[in-house]
């Protein structure tokens, strides 16, 4: 079990990661929450495949769940959902000591903690992630929002969760894309932070099944607890998460989401990193090369069919990591280090997305 801990802001939580805690759900709240009304938010895709025993479970252990189900996908991520399931639950007179668990993937936390921020001023919430992105990185940390047009997150809260429980045989459901976007986050991590996740990332590319991903996420989870505890609230070293991520949202903005997943984008957003670290940090073109390497042995995409047009860079200039400041990028001076840089310009910038861009 791995521990998420923040002395000065009483934040405290497990991240547990165990095969079949999805059917012993119930067993699994008992240790946090008492028996009794249970707020679950989930999606239709997940209602589907591990509804019927995740709910049994938890009403054999005496929890009375009220469902609410989104459509599957980045259009859930909106505030028009997130008022929705408010809706819901005022008119179910949810009373503030009523517990939320989010039942799904990345959009899932994302709204069902948003909402729990928001209703009644914060409702205490649970996560059991069934994707591999949220299993590895998104339900970890207490950042939950929602997409607007002009960017990805730009309307969110931190409400750190109570409890993150990981499923690995949940992954097992997934389609091969959804699956191979999660990896991307983990590709991160190991540039980041640690870079013995590569060569776990390497061995998992070579050995062609699964068998070795519990292992990849209890890895990626320890990074991203590392991290939240030193700093909860995104202020600092937190940042260097967002390596990947400044032209990876501006990639799922610019081209409309669906079209790409957040795993995808962020994979091509690594590649962009990687070549900015070369020309403005100092790392060896070699590593970054190997990296690139690794996306496309994992089946990631490294390149863009079409040069991105004004859009893009609008989303670019909105990223949220911005602020006041010159456009501020995630680079790597070396593989397992991060900084995090001020562009003076977009000049270089440009140049590496031009060269992203498949000839034809």
């Amino acid at each position: 079990m791995i521990s998420v801990s923040v002395a000065r802001e009483r934040i405290r939580y497990p991240v547990r990661i165990s095969a079949g805690l999805l059917h012993r759900a119930g067993d699994v709240m008992l240790r946090a929450a008492a028996p009794g009304p249970l707020l679950v938010v989930t999606d239709r895709t997940v209602a589907r495949l591990h509804g019927a025993r995740f709910l049994a479970s938890l009403r054999r252990a005496g929890f009375t769940p009220r469902v609410v189900t989104l459509s599957p996908g980045e259009r859930s991520k909106s505030f028009a959902r997130v008022r929705d399931v408010c809706e819901r639950w005022s008119g179910w007179r949810v009373a503030r000591s009523t517990p939320v668990v989010a039942f799904g993937g990345g959009v899932v936390s994302d709204v069902a903690g948003f909402a729990a921020a928001s209703y009644a001023r914060g409702l205490d919430w649970f996560v059991f992630p069934t994707t591999l992105l949220a299993q590895a990185d998104a339900a970890i940390g207490g950042k939950v929002g929602v997409n607007l047009r002009s960017g990805k997150n730009l309307l969110g809260a931190f409400h750190h969760p109570r409890g993150v429980f990981c499923d690995p045989d949940a992954l097992r459901t997934l389609t091969p894309r959804a699956f191979r976007s999660g990896l991307a986050e983990i590709v991160k991590m190991g540039i980041i932070r640690r870079p013995a996740i590569l060569n776990q990332l390497r061995r998992f590319a070579e050995s062609g099944g699964i068998s070795g991903i519990a292992g990849l996420i209890r890895a990626a989870a320890r990074v991203k607890a590392w991290y939240v505890t030193r700093d909860p609230s995104d202020r600092g070293i937190r940042q260097q998460l967002n390596y990947g991520h400044t032209v990876g949202h501006a990639l799922e903005a610019s081209y409309g989401y669906g079209r790409l997943t957040h795993g995808e984008a962020v994979s091509i957003g690594i590649v962009a990193a990687l070549r900015m670290s070369v020309r403005l940090a100092g790392l060896d073109p070699a590593d970054a090369r190997d990296i690139e390497d690794l996306l496309r042995s994992l089946r990631l995409p490294v390149r863009l069919d079409r040069a991105p047009g004004a859009r893009f860079w609008s989303a670019i200039a909105q990223d949220k990591k911005r602020g006041r400041r010159p456009l501020r990028m995630v680079l790597s001076p070396a593989i397992g280090a991060a900084k995090t840089y001020d562009l003076p310009s977009l000049t270089a910038l440009r140049g590496v997305i031009s060269s992203l861009v498949q000839k034809p």
